[in-house]
Parts: structure tokens; C-alpha cells; sequence
């Protein structure tokens, strides 16, 4: 009898215990209200993936929640499944709530001096207060499981639930990677940062979705892989057939923009819910928009370029040509072809571009798109963009880019813990009952930023087309350099390099070779120097003519003003030169005593060229018959040569201890200093181009870019000649295409700079002038366009 009574004792109180299962799984007691779960193998490594994904977490509905759960999980150890899920009570407040296995290791007191376990027990619920140091939060037991919460209310409330008797609750959680950290959570809230990023664009969204994202992290870039789970998949057989492509946006995205997205053109039409324009489809691959500081950019992907922007643009004309672009401004037909539904293109410009169609609602926005793909200097360029892109698929339904510090700036998105220039881009890949998303987060590491390289940063725009001189001057004011350009009507201007002019000043004529800078007075003040077809010129930085100049003379100037300064003392010879004869007059524009040189018997074809070699100096002259003379000082022979030869249009250099230039036959010519002379033969094109300083030679053969024994293969093109450029310890080269309108700078071992090619159109002039340490560069680029690059 006693041992029956026994039993049924034992029996009540197993019908009192909160849930006799002793095998629950974790999941079981997620509520039914639960949006948003974490799913992890362990505790520690859930704690470990909250940390590297806090910026991540940092915002949306998390950003107040996330410090419980870190408070909580320095105090648990788990080594088996871990899940931690938002509880939101009656009244709207959430908290987190953590389950893990019951263990008697899971909970780490034993090190701990200051602590207080209290213990309560209301309508028959068992529950614990811990205090451990500054940390409070209650403890659960039920069954096999333990539950940690700040909040009691939320301990309180856990029950077994149904939630895992959801089809598509339970596909995500089974599609989760056990050995990572999953977040699993439903479009009904907002958790990600991708979604603060995009709230203005109207992105397609099946409400009650489940997805499931597996977190990773390495050193500079936060992963997410994953799928979202469709609560209806009949649905979708309604809508327009969705197509997986390569997204080409990025082309056309400058680096400093704000958000991008792109998408199939079936996709995009699923989110309008409509069939009315699924002939679109056959003509149009992928829809994307660019936000940008100054606008918008809107872009089609056409299959057949004419029809689509006949359809998408009704009664246009030509506004402009820029950069020789077509823009056309016209009416806006296909509202519903645009991504976002808050921009009005009623009247709009657009451009074409390979088989692009770009529009946008301001003319200057699109202008601003031009010089971006045409510089390189779009986001498809960037190293940071193309390693994040590297670890999403090559082909999705749709993508979307934000630059985190840019959205950050205009309010888009909210403060971020991200570093500046960090990008956000986020992936579906849409299949019939489920999408394949992937995310990631890129930080740029110190490799991306000093990649940048050149950059546009200014443009000037002279009053008439650009001829002739585009070169820097120093200005002796600022320690910086103002930029002299010469324009076909002869007037010489000079702007600063910010592009305020100074002064203009209108020529008898066009100015012959380079502008010299000199300094008459040896004070620093600086001074240009230069001929035109029948005088010298020279002018202070205010353009004021400096006395005794101008000189006028009666007969042209055959070749350019060539300036001597023998031993940097700034004792100038000014040389002249007529036909067959070469005058020097000194600073104050007198002939200078002890130069007698009785001319040549043929014209001058070159402007005589001073070069010293060792501690000599030589002065060249280039005769038509083919006879150089390299003369003293004082104009006598210094080194006589007995034959004459053939030479190209390119100049005498001194390079290593001779003098060198070039035949048309494509041979090498080198003289010593005794007059002998060598033809060397590297099969040069007619048309070769060199140029040389001491310790460095530059050709260019055809295609074939020769920097000292390094070669360069260059696109065939129409090309300048080669530029030289000594600044400080570091030697540059330089070279435009004039017909691809391309700019490289190489260094001297062949090496392109980071950012180029850039668009130009002439040669360019190098040199540090401003006060930062990075060079400037310009370069026409429009007839009446100067380019200011920072390299």
C-alpha cells in the first residue's frame, strides 16, 4: 500500500513539471511571434559572429537590441546548438532571448566574485535572477533546454510553440549550415542594413517570406549566403518570366555615388504585378538606377538599341554634343520602366553608349556620367568593387550596391560603425519556390585606397578653342602653379589652378614651342618667355611686358625661342634663330658678347639645342643638308663631324655620355664627344618618336612603347610624342592617343600609374601644384576644355 501511495506521489509531481519531454530541440520553444533568429553551433561561436557582424547588426530594428545578447553570452559556455531570437511582448517592447542545451557547465559562475542567484516560482513557472557584476538577466529551465533573458517578462512567456510546424520556417532552418552562425528571419521585418540602404527604391518584396543567411567574416569583408523561401510559389507562375544576367551598371556608376540597383526586366515587372508591357521583355535585358549626390541615372539594357529608345522616348532632338556623345532630350513614355516610382522623367535627356540607353532628368548628370567612362573612373574600375563582386555570382536576378558613407551623409542610411568607403551589395538569383541570396559588406583595405590614382577635379572652359600652349607656371605668390593656355584666336590666358583667370592677353600671332620660365631679376619672381612669328615676349605673372621686351624683329622667327642657362646661375641666353642664322641676346635684350657664330650654309631645321655632358657644354645645330654642328660657348666647332646624315623630326638629346636622335630609316644615330659616329638599327617606323635625358631613353614605334629596356604594347592609334618628366627623385613618361583620346603615365620601368587611361586629347604637362603632395596633371580635353587630373 505505502509503495503504491509512492508512486502516485511521484506521478503528481511529474504531471506538475513544466514539460515532462527531456528531449526538446532548441527550435521548439522559438515562438510563433519570433522574425528574426540566430541559429549557431555553439555559444562562443555565436558570440563570435555577433562581434564581427556588429556594424552589420548595428542598425534597423536590432541596432537597440544587440548589446543584451553580448552581455549574456561572456557568461555562457555551449558547445552544442545555440539559438538566440527577438521577443516582442504586448505592449511593443523586444528582447532578445537565448536557448541553449542544459548543461552544468553552460553557465561560468565559478570565477566570479561578485555575484546573486535569486530564485522564483509564479503560477508554477521556475525561474532564476542572476546578477554577475554589472550584468542582470533571468534564467529558464525547461526540460533538456535553458533560456536567458534581460527580460522576465520574455522567460516567463516560453512555451513549446507551432513554429516549427511551418513549412517554409522550417525549409530556412534546415537549409542552415550547421557548422556556421545563421540568421533566419522574415521579410515582414526589417534587420538587415541592405534594406535601410534601399527603402526609397521600390525593390519586389513577397511578404512572410522566410530567409536564411549564413554569416562569415574575413579580414575586410562580411559574407552572408543564403535563400529565401517562397511562401507561395504558384504566385509567381502569374508574373513575367524572371532571367539571371551579368550586371554591366557598374560601368557607368561613378565611384562616388550613393546606391545602385539593377534587376531583370521580368523581375521588375513582377513587382508591379502587371503583364501590360511583357513585349518589353524581348527587348530589354536589365533595368537599372544609379543615385547619385547630383541626381539620378537611369539605364536599359537594349537587345535592339533603336527600337527601345524609340519606345522609351517619344518626339526627342538633339540637345548637345559632348565629348562627341549625342545627348537628346525627349518625353518619357515607360514611367513603369523606371526602378524608382518617386522620379519624374516626363521630359528627360538620355545618351547611348554601346548598346546603353542612359537618361536622366538633368543634362549636367549625365555630363557628369560622360567624363566618368570616358576617364575610367566608374565603379567597375574600383579593386574594392571587383573583389566584392568576386565573391557574389557572375549572373543574378537582381543586385543592389549602396557606398555605405555616402548613403550615411545624405540620411539614407543611419550611422554605420563601417569605415569610410566601405560598399554594401546584396544578390538574388530567383528560382520558381526559392531565391538564392548573397551579401556582402567590403571595407576598403589600404591596397584599395592607394589604387585610387588619377582623378578628375577640375575643368576649365576657355572662351575660344585651345591651340598651342596648355602648360603649368609656377606662381611665386602661392608656391603653387597656375596653368597658360593659348587659344587659336592668339590669346595667351592664365588661370589659377582652382580656375580663376588672371589675365588675358591678346598675341600678334601663335606662339612657336614651349613657354619658358625664367627669372630675370634672380629674386623668385617668375617671368614667361617666349617667340612668336616676329617677336620675343616676355612677360611678368601679371602679363605685363617686362623691359626692353618685346623685341619686334623685321624677319620671321624661323624656329622657337630656345633658352641657354649655362650653369643654373640664371644668366639667360635668349637664342634666336633665321633661317640660317642664330642670335643670342642676354636678360636685358642685348646680343650677347662672345658668341660668333657666322650661321650655316643651309636653313636651321631645329631650334638649337644646348646639352651638357660631364662638366662640357654643347650647343646643336641641325642644318637641312644633314651636317650637324656641336659648338662651344663662343659658336666655334667643338667637336667636328666628318659626314652628314639623315635625321627624323625628332630632336638631339644627350643620353648617357652622347648625342642621339633618330633616322626616318629607323636607325639609332649616336656621335661621342670625338664626332664619331654610330647608326644603330631598331627597325623604327618612319614615323618613330624619341625622346631622352641623361640616364633615361623613350620611343615609341608604332604601337610599341620602349621606356628604357622595358616595352609597353599600346593599342594602335594615332599618338603625340612620348613626354619626359623629371620631378624630384622620380622620372614619369607620358603619352596620349588622340584618336581613342586616351592619357598614360607610365613610371620608368614601364609601370601605368593607377587610374589610367584617362581622357585627354593633347599632350599633357606634369607637375606638384598645390601644396599637397600628390602631382596634377593637365590635358585638353574639348576644344575648349582644360583638364586638371590629381594623380
Amino acid at each position: 500500500m505505502n509503495k503504491f501511495l509512492s508512486l502516485i506521489f511521484c506521478l503528481l509531481l511529474i504531471s506538475c513539471a513544466e514539460d515532462s519531454d527531456s528531449n526538446l530541440k532548441n527550435s521548439d520553444l522559438i515562438p510563433d511571434s519570433a522574425e528574426v533568429i540566430f541559429v549557431s553551433p555553439s555559444s562562443n561561436q555565436l558570440e563570435k559572429d555577433l562581434l564581427e557582424h556588429e556594424a552589420t547588426f548595428n542598425s534597423g530594428e536590432l541596432k537597440e537590441l544587440m548589446n543584451e545578447p553580448k552581455d549574456l553570452l561572456k557568461y555562457i559556455n555551449s558547445e552544442r546548438e545555440t539559438i538566440l531570437y527577438i521577443h516582442g511582448d504586448s505592449i511593443g517592447s523586444k528582447h532578445t532571448v537565448l536557448i541553449i542545451e542544459k548543461d552544468s557547465t553552460s553557465l561560468m559562475l565559478d570565477s566570479i566574485q561578485n555575484k546573486q542567484v535569486e530564485t522564483f516560482n509564479e503560477e508554477d513557472i521556475h525561474y532564476k535572477k542572476v546578477k554577475l557584476e554589472n550584468s542582470e538577466f533571468y534564467q529558464r529551465d525547461i526540460a533538456n533546454l535553458s533560456i536567458f533573458s534581460k527580460s522576465k517578462h520574455a522567460i516567463v512567456q516560453v512555451k513549446r510553440s507551432n513554429k516549427s510546424n511551418s513549412q517554409e520556417f522550417q525549409k530556412a532552418l534546415d537549409a542552415s549550415d550547421p557548422k556556421k552562425t545563421s540568421l533566419i528571419y522574415s521579410d515582414n521585418t526589417n534587420v538587415m542594413f541592405f534594406s535601410e540602404m534601399f527603402s526609397e527604391i521600390d525593390l519586389p518584396k513577397k511578404k512572410g517570406n522566410w530567409n536564411v543567411l549564413d554569416l562569415h567574416a574575413n579580414e575586410s569583408e562580411l559574407v552572408y549566403n543564403g535563400i529565401s523561401i517562397h511562401t507561395n510559389s504558384e504566385a509567381s507562375k502569374n508574373f513575367a518570366p524572371v532571367t539571371d544576367f551579368k550586371h554591366e551598371v557598374a560601368r557607368f556608376c561613378p565611384e562616388d555615388f550613393i546606391s545602385i540597383v539593377s534587376m531583370s526586366s521580368g523581375l521588375k515587372l513582377q513587382s508591379k504585378d502587371t503583364t501590360a508591357n511583357l513585349d518589353f521583355l524581348d527587348k530589354v535585358s536589365d533595368i537599372s538606377s544609379i543615385k547619385l549626390k547630383t541626381g539620378n541615372v537611369h539605364i536599359w539594357n537594349a537587345i535592339d538599341t533603336e527600337l527601345v529608345k524609340n519606345l522609351l522616348f517619344h518626339d526627342y532632338e538633339l540637345s548637345e554634343r559632348f565629348r562627341e556623345i549625342d545627348i537628346y532630350k525627349g518625353s518619357f513614355a515607360m514611367p513603369e520602366l523606371l526602378l524608382n516610382s518617386e522620379v519624374n522623367l516626363s521630359s528627360g535627356y538620355f545618351i547611348v553608349i554601346d548598346h546603353f540607353i542612359i537618361a536622366s532628368e538633368e543634362i549636367s548628370v549625365l555630363k557628369e556620367s560622360i567624363v566618368n567612362f570616358q576617364n575610367s573612373k566608374t565603379l567597375s574600375e574600383n579593386p574594392q568593387y571587383v573583389r566584392m563582386m568576386n565573391s557574389l555570382s557572375s549572373e543574378s536576378s537582381m543586385l543592389a550596391i549602396t557606398n555605405i558613407s555616402a548613403a550615411k551623409e545624405l540620411g539614407i542610411a543611419k550611422e554605420s560603425d563601417f569605415k569610410k568607403g566601405s560598399l554594401a551589395a546584396f544578390q538574388v538569383i530567383s528560382e520558381e519556390k526559392y531565391d538564392h541570396l548573397h551579401g556582402i559588406i567590403a571595407e576598403p583595405t589600404e591596397a584599395d585606397r592607394l589604387s585610387k590614382g588619377a582623378e578628375q577635379i577640375a575643368t576649365i572652359t576657355t572662351s575660344q578653342p585651345i591651340a598651342g600652349i596648355l602648360q603649368f607656371f609656377r606662381n611665386h605668390e602661392t608656391d603653387q602653379m597656375d596653368i597658360l593656355v593659348e587659344d587659336t584666336g592668339n590669346q595667351l590666358s592664365l588661370f589659377s589652378n582652382k580656375g580663376s583667370m588672371f589675365w588675358s592677353k591678346q598675341l600678334d600671332s601663335q606662339i612657336s614651342g614651349e613657354v619658358h620660365e625664367v627669372d630675370l631679376f634672380k629674386n623668385g619672381n617668375k617671368q614667361l618667355a617666349f617667340s612668336t612669328g616676329f617677336q620675343l615676349e616676355v612677360l611678368d605673372r601679371k602679363g605685363r611686358d617686362v623691359k626692353p621686351f618685346p623685341k619686334k624683329f623685321n624677319d620671321p622667327l624661323t624656329q622657337p625661342l630656345a633658352v641657354f642657362d649655362y650653369d643654373k646661375n640664371r644668366k639667360y641666353r635668349f637664342v634666336l634663330t633665321q633661317n640660317n642664322k642664330v642670335y643670342m641676346l642676354g636678360p636685358k635684350g642685348n646680343s650677347i658678347k662672345g658668341f660668333d657664330f657666322d650661321g650655316t650654309k643651309s636653313t636651321i631645321i631645329k631650334a638649337p639645342k644646348h646639352i651638357r655632358l660631364g662638366n662640357k657644354d654643347y650647343i646643336l645645330v641641325q642644318e637641312e643638308s644633314g651636317r650637324l654642328q656641336i659648338l662651344s660657348r663662343q659658336g666655334s666647332i667643338r667637336v667636328p663631324i666628318a659626314n652628314n646624315f639623315n635625321t627624323s623630326e625628332n630632336e638631339w638629346y644627350g643620353y648617357k655620355s652622347d648625342f642621339i636622335t633618330t633616322q626616318p630609316e629607323g636607325n639609332l644615330i649616336k656621335v661621342n664627344q670625338n664626332g664619331k659616329v654610330n647608326l644603330k638599327s631598331l627597325d623604327l617606323a618612319e614615323n618613330n618618336r624619341l625622346v631622352a635625358t641623361e640616364n633615361h631613353l623613350v620611343y615609341l614605334n608604332e604601337n610599341e612603347l620602349m621606356i628604357n629596356n622595358s616595352s609597353v604594347s599600346l593599342d594602335f592609334g594615332l599618338y603625340t610624342n612620348p613626354q619626359l618628366f623629371q620631378i624630384g627623385r622620380k622620372t614619369y613618361v607620358s603619352i596620349t592617343d588622340t584618336q581613342a583620346k586616351k592619357v598614360y603615365v607610365f613610371k620608368d620601368n614601364a609601370e601605368l600609374l593607377p587610374g589610367f587611361p584617362v581622357y585627354g586629347t593633347s599632350e599633357v604637362d606634369l607637375a606638384n601644384a598645390d601644396l599637397d603632395k600628390r602631382l596634377e596633371m593637365i590635358v585638353k580635353g574639348g576644344d575648349n576644355e582644360i583638364l586638371l587630373y590629381k594623380l
